[in-house]
């Protein structure tokens, strides 16, 4: 038999070699690497062309590797917080990274495939997942626990008067900021806590209060904040004696009602119906028509004894009304009915108007109407009349204006878009749709960011039917780079390109607004750091050797062409330079504007003589404010 075999590998469309999609070309290794996932068979033949092939088997793509980040337990006043990674995918084990380089190995406190972080404090927390293969998951979702903040109590205790006597009427509001949240108001009568009169509740208002002393507790899960005393103080009771005389015969409209009132704040006023809103200090009324009345006494604080007596009275003439809105904010498609009781039929109607040439008879409904306040006045056959202030409520008010905000952490900005309506109150009840005016992709809040640089759009539909749509571009901003560079003495030039303009430079940290120059007065290395509008930035460094001014000790005024100028070297970092030369008597021979190449050794154009001279130099730098006073020598 022959032993010198050939191998030839088999690809299938699927285990049952349905098709056969490929074959490679036979070789002598029995091996075949590298292989994707998919349907193999091995054909095997000899020398004498005698085959045999091996049963498919399915070579199976591992599931990817991912890692999902839980919180465990939240922060709070008295423990940290714990969070816990789960791994999926992969084979295991599994290690975790923070920082995808540097991988731990998992400690499996909550389970296989598990690793939890105990005693978290505040910040942001995602992890990497590396699985027994060294296949790495991308970033786990991203957790961020905020700090607690010290909780406050703020009391508002401007409602918290009774103006009359036995009533329970005074508001004590409270708002508690900071915490974990989550508040808990409690009302008691003892700065102890131990007398309580409302329990605990997620509001801060304690509204129907009679008078009393009271203190405030907030709670937030586990921290506590007790408020100052509270007193809640009422006047004496109000007494009415109403004296009713009826009319005297049918029909004179002689009824007549007096009211004697004691206690309460004095100052009283007196109304009567139908105006009961009309006071007077007079405390008696006469001429009154048959009919049920009210009568209102009234002390100065507003506290008042209602009067209700009878003197006959036909029935009343009375309308009801039902009215819809506009659907949509301009669209004036509201619609009033109105229904009419009472009175002496026919009755007619007129809207915003009671003149008489406005009443239509029969009429008793108005449509297209815009939105706003309307009167409705109803008028019987008798002349009679009755009206109603009528609110038409406006429709879904869908003006937005948008904004595209651009934030940075990096060299590059993230962006998000916000969007501001004129009417806040929509928003419960609309859906938000990004490029796509279509409802099944729609959804309730428009969290919409890191959006494709150009022009995009959102369509704004509310529950009833109105629609708008914004359009907004998204503008593409290339990274933001920075290099350093030496393009004069002692000077440092911060070149930037990419970003969004409007760029602020920090030379070691030292804020050189727009300027992106600086004058250095030490040798060293320097961090050089750019922030452009978005908040981006980028940082370089360069290594700087200060070279200082030099000041000469003597020279030649000679002509030779040596020395013939005294003049510091290396002050051209310094355009405010002060320079003066005196001879030993005091008397100035130069300033440095006098010849700007330096001095010559004259004096009104006369060689002054051998001998030392004095200077006074001050830098007037930006940065350098160094003065220099010496001597130098003229030798002839």
């Amino acid at each position: 038999m022959s032993s010198n075999y050939r191998y030839i590998l088999n690809e299938y469309s699927d285990s049952s070699a349905t098709t056969l999609l490929s074959s490679s070309t036979s070789q002598t290794a029995a091996t075949f690497q590298n292989l994707g996932a998919g349907f193999y068979s091995i054909s095997v033949l000899d020398d004498t062309n005698c085959t045999f092939e091996s049963t498919v088997i399915e070579i199976v793509n591992p599931i990817e590797t991912n890692g999902m980040l839980i919180t465990t337990a939240s922060l709070s006043c008295d423990n940290d917080a714990s969070l816990e990674l789960t791994a999926t995918g992969g084979t295991a084990p599994y290690m975790w990274s923070s920082d995808g380089v540097n991988f731990n190995a998992m400690n499996e406190t909550n389970g296989v495939n598990t690793h939890l972080f105990q005693n978290v404090l505040a910040g942001t927390y995602q992890y990497f997942v590396r699985d027994n293969f060294n296949c790495i998951s991308i970033v786990s979702n991203e957790i961020t626990i905020n700090p607690i903040e010290p909780l406050t109590l703020e009391l508002d205790t401007t409602g918290a008067t009774i103006n009359c006597n036995g009533e329970s009427t005074a508001i004590i509001e409270v708002s508690a900021d900071g915490g974990l949240g989550n508040y808990q108001y409690g009302l008691f009568s003892d700065a102890a806590l131990s007398s309580e009169i409302r329990p605990y509740q997620s509001s801060g208002t304690f509204s129907d209060l009679p008078q009393g002393t009271y203190f405030v507790s907030v709670l937030s899960e586990d921290c506590e904040l007790v408020s100052t005393e509270i007193r809640i103080e009422e006047p004496t009771p109000l007494a009415v004696i109403p004296d009713i005389t009826d009319i005297s015969c049918n029909g004179a409209n002689d009824g007549r009602i007096q009211i004697d009132v004691q206690g309460g704040s004095g100052d009283y006023q007196f109304a009567i119906s139908p105006n009961l809103n009309q006071f007077r200090e007079e405390n008696s009324f006469d001429e009154l028509a048959p009919g049920n009345y009210q009568a209102i006494a009234q002390d100065s604080n507003g506290c008042f004894e209602l009067i209700e007596f009878t003197i006959t009275e036909p029935e009343e003439l009375e309308m009801t009304y039902t009215s819809t809105p506009e659907i949509c904010a301009g669209d004036e498609d509201g619609t009033i009915t109105i229904n009419v009781t009472g009175g002496t039929a026919p009755y007619s109607t007129s809207i915003n108007s009671n003149n008489d040439s406005d009443f239509e008879e029969g009429r008793f409904s108005y449509d297209s109407l815009a939105s706003g306040t309307y009167v409705l006045f109803v008028r019987d056959a008798m002349g009679c009349t009755t009206n109603e202030i009528i609110e038409i409520e406006a429709g879904a008010n869908l003006n937005v204006t948008s904004e595209v905000i651009y934030e940075c952490s990096g060299d590059t900005p993230d962006n998000r878009l916000e969007l501001t309506f004129e009417d806040p109150s929509v928003m419960t009840d609309i859906l938000y749709g990004l490029d796509t005016d279509d409802a099944s992709r729609m959804v309730l809040e428009p969290n919409f960011s890191n959006l494709s640089p150009g022009p995009h759009f959102v369509t704004i539909a509310h529950a009833n039917g109105c629609v708008n749509r914004v359009d907004f571009e998204v503008v593409e901003f290339m990274p933001l780079q920075i290099a350093a560079e030496q393009q004069d003495i002692n000077e440092i030039t911060a070149l930037v390109s990419g970003g969004r303009e409007g760029y602020t430079y920090y030379f070691n940290d030292v804020d050189n607004g727009d300027n992106n120059k600086f004058y250095i007065t030490q040798t060293d290395t320097y961090t050089v750091r750019v922030v452009d509008e978005n908040g981006c930035e980028s940082i370089t460094s360069i290594f700087m050797e200060f070279i200082d001014i030099e000041i000469p000790t003597f020279f030649t005024p000679d002509g030779d062409g040596t020395n013939d100028l005294w003049l510091p070297r290396n002050i051209e970092q310094f355009p405010n330079i002060f320079i003066k030369v005196y001879d030993r008597y005091g008397r100035q021979v130069y300033e440095l504007p006098d010849n700007e190449e330096g001095w010559n050794g004259l004096y009104n154009d006369y060689d002054l003589p051998t001998g030392d001279y004095w200077y006074v130099i001050k830098l007037n730098g930006e940065n350098d404010q160094r003065e220099f006073i010496g001597h130098f020598t003229l030798y002839r």
